[in-house]
Protein backbone atom coordinates (compact mmCIF):
# COMPACT_ATOMS: atom_id res chain seq x y z
CA UNK A 1 0.00 0.00 0.00
CA UNK A 2 2.77 2.43 0.94
CA UNK A 3 4.72 1.63 -2.19
CA UNK A 4 1.78 2.20 -4.52
CA UNK A 5 1.06 5.64 -3.07
CA UNK A 6 4.66 6.78 -2.64
CA UNK A 7 5.96 5.84 -6.08
CA UNK A 8 3.60 8.05 -8.10
CA UNK A 9 4.29 10.94 -5.69
CA UNK A 10 8.06 10.52 -6.08
CA UNK A 11 7.71 10.17 -9.82
CA UNK A 12 5.63 13.35 -10.09
CA UNK A 13 8.15 15.32 -8.05
CA UNK A 14 11.06 14.05 -10.12
CA UNK A 15 9.19 15.00 -13.28
CA UNK A 16 8.82 18.57 -11.99
CA UNK A 17 12.58 18.90 -11.64
CA UNK A 18 13.19 17.30 -15.04
CA UNK A 19 10.87 19.85 -16.66
CA UNK A 20 12.59 22.73 -14.85
CA UNK A 21 16.07 21.57 -15.75
CA UNK A 22 15.18 20.92 -19.36
CA UNK A 23 14.13 24.55 -19.71
CA UNK A 24 17.23 25.88 -17.98
CA UNK A 25 19.74 23.56 -19.64
CA UNK A 26 18.33 24.23 -23.11
CA UNK A 27 19.41 27.85 -22.71
CA UNK A 28 22.61 27.31 -20.71
CA UNK A 29 21.29 28.68 -17.43
CA UNK A 30 23.83 27.85 -14.74
CA UNK A 31 22.52 25.98 -11.72
CA UNK A 32 23.75 28.76 -9.50
CA UNK A 33 22.41 30.22 -6.25
CA UNK A 34 19.54 30.38 -5.47
CA UNK A 35 18.27 27.90 -8.10
CA UNK A 36 19.05 24.73 -6.08
CA UNK A 37 17.07 26.17 -3.17
CA UNK A 38 14.13 26.90 -5.50
CA UNK A 39 14.22 23.30 -6.74
CA UNK A 40 14.05 22.09 -3.13
CA UNK A 41 11.04 24.34 -2.52
CA UNK A 42 9.27 22.99 -5.61
CA UNK A 43 9.99 19.42 -4.50
CA UNK A 44 8.46 20.12 -1.10
CA UNK A 45 5.04 20.91 -2.62
CA UNK A 46 2.50 18.10 -2.37
CA UNK A 47 0.74 19.37 -5.48
CA UNK A 48 2.24 21.21 -8.43
CA UNK A 49 -0.01 20.87 -11.48
CA UNK A 50 1.55 23.61 -13.57
CA UNK A 51 4.92 25.16 -14.37
CA UNK A 52 5.18 28.38 -16.36
CA UNK A 53 8.75 28.88 -17.57
CA UNK A 54 9.52 32.12 -19.37
CA UNK A 55 12.16 34.20 -21.09
CA UNK A 56 12.96 37.87 -21.06
CA UNK A 57 14.84 39.45 -23.95
CA UNK A 58 16.23 42.88 -23.18
CA UNK A 59 18.77 44.92 -25.15
CA UNK A 60 19.98 41.86 -27.05
CA UNK A 61 20.37 39.65 -23.95
CA UNK A 62 18.31 36.52 -23.29
CA UNK A 63 17.39 35.75 -19.67
CA UNK A 64 15.96 32.23 -19.39
CA UNK A 65 16.23 31.57 -15.65
CA UNK A 66 12.58 32.41 -15.04
CA UNK A 67 9.75 30.16 -13.87
CA UNK A 68 6.63 30.23 -11.69
CA UNK A 69 4.80 27.28 -10.18
CA UNK A 70 1.41 26.92 -8.56
CA UNK A 71 -0.49 24.51 -6.34
CA UNK A 72 -4.12 23.52 -6.38
CA UNK A 73 -6.61 26.17 -5.31
CA UNK A 74 -7.10 24.61 -1.88
CA UNK A 75 -3.39 24.91 -1.06
CA UNK A 76 -2.65 28.58 -1.68
CA UNK A 77 -1.73 29.31 1.95
CA UNK A 78 0.59 26.30 2.05
CA UNK A 79 2.46 27.62 -0.97
CA UNK A 80 2.88 30.99 0.76
CA UNK A 81 4.46 29.20 3.71
CA UNK A 82 6.72 27.27 1.34
CA UNK A 83 7.73 30.51 -0.38
CA UNK A 84 8.57 32.20 2.93
CA UNK A 85 10.67 29.20 3.98
CA UNK A 86 12.44 29.44 0.62
CA UNK A 87 13.09 33.14 1.29
CA UNK A 88 14.60 32.24 4.67
CA UNK A 89 16.98 29.77 3.01
CA UNK A 90 18.01 32.32 0.40
CA UNK A 91 18.49 35.03 3.01
CA UNK A 92 20.89 32.83 4.93
CA UNK A 93 23.48 34.04 2.46
CA UNK A 94 25.18 36.95 4.21
CA UNK A 95 25.11 39.25 1.18
CA UNK A 96 21.41 38.72 0.43
CA UNK A 97 18.59 40.79 1.89
CA UNK A 98 14.90 40.17 1.17
CA UNK A 99 12.39 42.82 2.17
CA UNK A 100 9.12 40.93 2.53
CA UNK A 101 7.35 43.84 4.22
CA UNK A 102 4.89 44.48 1.38
CA UNK A 103 3.66 40.89 1.39
CA UNK A 104 3.48 40.75 5.18
CA UNK A 105 1.37 43.93 5.30
CA UNK A 106 -0.98 42.52 2.68
CA UNK A 107 -1.35 39.17 4.44
CA UNK A 108 -1.93 40.82 7.80
CA UNK A 109 -5.13 42.25 6.33
CA UNK A 110 -6.19 39.45 3.99
CA UNK A 111 -4.63 36.18 5.20
CA UNK A 112 -8.04 34.53 5.60
CA UNK A 113 -9.79 36.06 2.60
CA UNK A 114 -12.01 33.70 0.63
CA UNK A 115 -11.42 35.91 -2.41
CA UNK A 116 -7.90 34.54 -2.96
CA UNK A 117 -8.22 31.51 -5.22
CA UNK A 118 -4.62 30.34 -5.64
CA UNK A 119 -1.01 31.39 -5.26
CA UNK A 120 2.18 31.13 -7.31
CA UNK A 121 5.85 31.11 -6.41
CA UNK A 122 8.61 32.04 -8.83
CA UNK A 123 12.18 32.98 -9.52
CA UNK A 124 13.94 35.26 -12.01
CA UNK A 125 17.67 34.52 -12.16
CA UNK A 126 20.24 37.02 -13.43
CA UNK A 127 24.03 36.63 -13.84
CA UNK A 128 24.46 39.21 -11.07
CA UNK A 129 22.72 37.59 -8.10
CA UNK A 130 21.74 40.98 -6.64
CA UNK A 131 19.64 41.59 -9.76
CA UNK A 132 17.76 38.30 -9.35
CA UNK A 133 14.30 38.29 -7.84
CA UNK A 134 11.84 35.97 -6.12
CA UNK A 135 8.11 36.16 -6.73
CA UNK A 136 4.82 35.48 -4.99
CA UNK A 137 1.57 36.00 -6.89
CA UNK A 138 -1.97 35.80 -5.49
CA UNK A 139 -4.75 34.91 -7.91
CA UNK A 140 -8.17 36.35 -7.10
CA UNK A 141 -11.48 34.55 -7.51
CA UNK A 142 -12.93 35.91 -10.80
CA UNK A 143 -16.48 35.38 -9.58
CA UNK A 144 -16.14 37.79 -6.65
CA UNK A 145 -15.52 41.50 -6.25
CA UNK A 146 -12.18 41.94 -4.49
CA UNK A 147 -12.00 45.74 -4.32
CA UNK A 148 -10.61 45.79 -0.78
CA UNK A 149 -7.72 43.45 -1.68
CA UNK A 150 -6.84 45.46 -4.78
CA UNK A 151 -7.08 48.76 -2.88
CA UNK A 152 -4.56 47.41 -0.38
CA UNK A 153 -2.25 46.49 -3.28
CA UNK A 154 -2.65 49.97 -4.80
CA UNK A 155 -1.78 51.57 -1.46
CA UNK A 156 1.28 49.35 -1.06
CA UNK A 157 2.38 50.08 -4.62
CA UNK A 158 2.12 53.83 -4.06
CA UNK A 159 1.46 54.61 -7.73
CA UNK A 160 -0.47 57.68 -8.89
CA UNK A 161 -3.35 56.34 -10.98
CA UNK A 162 -6.19 58.32 -12.55
CA UNK A 163 -9.76 57.73 -11.29
CA UNK A 164 -10.52 55.88 -14.54
CA UNK A 165 -7.53 53.57 -14.22
CA UNK A 166 -8.14 53.04 -10.50
CA UNK A 167 -11.61 51.74 -11.38
CA UNK A 168 -10.07 49.37 -13.93
CA UNK A 169 -7.65 48.10 -11.30
CA UNK A 170 -10.34 47.61 -8.68
CA UNK A 171 -12.70 45.71 -10.96
CA UNK A 172 -10.44 43.78 -13.34
CA UNK A 173 -7.34 42.85 -11.34
CA UNK A 174 -7.13 39.06 -11.24
CA UNK A 175 -3.56 38.67 -9.99
CA UNK A 176 -1.55 40.62 -7.40
CA UNK A 177 2.19 40.13 -7.76
CA UNK A 178 4.97 40.72 -5.23
CA UNK A 179 8.57 40.89 -6.47
CA UNK A 180 11.48 40.58 -4.04
CA UNK A 181 14.88 41.59 -5.40
CA UNK A 182 17.99 40.16 -3.79
CA UNK A 183 19.44 43.65 -3.36
CA UNK A 184 16.68 44.41 -0.84
CA UNK A 185 14.20 46.08 -3.19
CA UNK A 186 10.57 45.03 -3.58
CA UNK A 187 7.56 45.90 -5.71
CA UNK A 188 3.84 45.24 -6.13
CA UNK A 189 2.13 44.80 -9.49
CA UNK A 190 -1.57 44.56 -10.31
CA UNK A 191 -2.42 42.37 -13.30
CA UNK A 192 -5.72 43.19 -14.99
CA UNK A 193 -7.33 40.99 -17.63
CA UNK A 194 -9.96 41.02 -20.36
CA UNK A 195 -11.03 38.58 -23.08
CA UNK A 196 -9.80 39.07 -26.61
CA UNK A 197 -11.60 37.88 -29.70
CA UNK A 198 -14.36 36.02 -27.86
CA UNK A 199 -15.84 35.82 -24.34
CA UNK A 200 -14.11 33.54 -21.82
CA UNK A 201 -16.30 32.04 -19.10
CA UNK A 202 -13.24 31.37 -16.93
CA UNK A 203 -12.72 35.13 -16.47
CA UNK A 204 -16.03 35.51 -14.66
CA UNK A 205 -16.72 39.22 -14.11
CA UNK A 206 -13.27 40.33 -15.20
CA UNK A 207 -12.70 42.44 -18.30
CA UNK A 208 -15.67 44.78 -18.44
CA UNK A 209 -13.58 47.80 -17.45
CA UNK A 210 -10.17 46.97 -18.91
CA UNK A 211 -11.29 46.36 -22.48
CA UNK A 212 -12.89 49.80 -23.02
CA UNK A 213 -9.87 51.39 -21.30
CA UNK A 214 -7.47 49.67 -23.70
CA UNK A 215 -9.57 50.57 -26.73
CA UNK A 216 -9.58 54.23 -25.68
CA UNK A 217 -6.02 54.66 -24.45
CA UNK A 218 -3.74 52.44 -26.51
CA UNK A 219 -2.53 52.44 -30.09
CA UNK A 220 -4.20 50.91 -33.12
CA UNK A 221 -1.64 48.11 -33.14
CA UNK A 222 -2.51 47.16 -29.56
CA UNK A 223 -6.26 47.25 -30.15
CA UNK A 224 -5.94 45.30 -33.40
CA UNK A 225 -3.88 42.59 -31.73
CA UNK A 226 -6.46 42.42 -28.93
CA UNK A 227 -8.95 41.13 -31.51
CA UNK A 228 -6.58 38.26 -32.44
CA UNK A 229 -5.77 36.83 -29.01
CA UNK A 230 -7.59 34.76 -26.41
CA UNK A 231 -6.97 37.27 -23.62
CA UNK A 232 -5.01 40.38 -22.76
CA UNK A 233 -3.39 40.95 -19.38
CA UNK A 234 -2.02 44.39 -18.51
CA UNK A 235 0.34 44.76 -15.56
CA UNK A 236 0.46 48.08 -13.69
CA UNK A 237 3.09 49.04 -11.15
CA UNK A 238 4.81 52.20 -9.97
CA UNK A 239 8.08 50.42 -10.76
CA UNK A 240 7.23 50.13 -14.47
CA UNK A 241 7.25 53.47 -16.33
CA UNK A 242 4.93 51.88 -18.89
CA UNK A 243 2.43 49.07 -18.33
CA UNK A 244 3.36 45.67 -19.70
CA UNK A 245 0.86 44.11 -22.13
CA UNK A 246 0.63 40.31 -22.09
CA UNK A 247 -1.04 38.89 -25.19
CA UNK A 248 -2.19 35.30 -24.67
CA UNK A 249 -2.47 33.26 -27.86
CA UNK A 250 -4.47 30.06 -28.14
CA UNK A 251 -1.79 28.37 -30.24
CA UNK A 252 1.93 28.82 -30.72
CA UNK A 253 1.57 29.29 -34.47
CA UNK A 254 -0.69 32.31 -33.93
CA UNK A 255 2.25 34.05 -32.27
CA UNK A 256 4.37 33.88 -35.40
CA UNK A 257 1.42 34.84 -37.57
CA UNK A 258 0.89 38.09 -35.64
CA UNK A 259 4.38 39.08 -34.44
CA UNK A 260 7.90 39.30 -35.78
CA UNK A 261 10.87 38.67 -33.46
CA UNK A 262 14.58 39.28 -33.46
CA UNK A 263 16.89 36.25 -33.69
CA UNK A 264 16.57 35.51 -29.95
CA UNK A 265 12.80 35.46 -30.24
CA UNK A 266 13.07 33.09 -33.19
CA UNK A 267 15.30 30.81 -31.09
CA UNK A 268 12.70 30.70 -28.31
CA UNK A 269 9.91 30.06 -30.79
CA UNK A 270 11.85 27.16 -32.37
CA UNK A 271 12.46 25.70 -28.90
CA UNK A 272 8.73 25.74 -28.18
CA UNK A 273 7.94 24.26 -31.58
CA UNK A 274 10.51 21.48 -31.13
CA UNK A 275 9.13 20.64 -27.67
CA UNK A 276 5.54 20.53 -28.92
CA UNK A 277 4.38 23.45 -26.80
CA UNK A 278 1.23 24.19 -28.71
CA UNK A 279 -1.28 25.98 -26.53
CA UNK A 280 -1.62 29.23 -24.59
CA UNK A 281 1.63 31.05 -25.16
CA UNK A 282 1.89 34.62 -23.85
CA UNK A 283 4.02 37.49 -25.11
CA UNK A 284 4.65 40.44 -22.78
CA UNK A 285 5.69 43.76 -24.27
CA UNK A 286 5.32 47.50 -23.68
CA UNK A 287 3.39 49.58 -26.17
CA UNK A 288 6.47 51.40 -27.59
CA UNK A 289 8.29 48.10 -28.14
CA UNK A 290 5.23 46.61 -29.84
CA UNK A 291 5.22 49.47 -32.33
CA UNK A 292 8.60 48.42 -33.74
CA UNK A 293 8.74 46.25 -36.84
CA UNK A 294 10.36 43.40 -34.89
CA UNK A 295 10.15 42.75 -31.19
CA UNK A 296 13.53 43.43 -29.58
CA UNK A 297 12.50 43.69 -25.91
CA UNK A 298 9.82 41.26 -24.73
CA UNK A 299 8.81 38.43 -22.42
CA UNK A 300 7.83 34.98 -23.70
CA UNK A 301 5.81 32.59 -21.51
CA UNK A 302 4.69 29.01 -22.01
CA UNK A 303 2.98 26.47 -19.75
CA UNK A 304 3.92 22.92 -18.96
CA UNK A 305 1.58 20.54 -17.14
CA UNK A 306 3.34 18.28 -14.65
Amino acid sequence: MIMTTTWPDSYAKERRIQRLRHHFESFDVERAFPLPLFEQAVLSLDSCPLLEPSFKVQEGILFAGRVTTSTGTEDWQHLISTALNFFDAVESRVEVTIDRGLLEKFLTLHQNSDKIEASLMGIDLRPNVKESSLKVHLRLDPQQDADELVMTAIDLDGGDYSPELTQVLLKDTFLIGFDFFLDGGSAVEMYTICPGKKPLAMLGKKGAYLKPYVLSNFSHKVTSLLQEVAALTVGFSKENPRPVLYFEFETLREVKYNLLFNSLGDKIYDFCLHNQIENFVSIGVTEPDLEKRRLENFRFYYRKAV
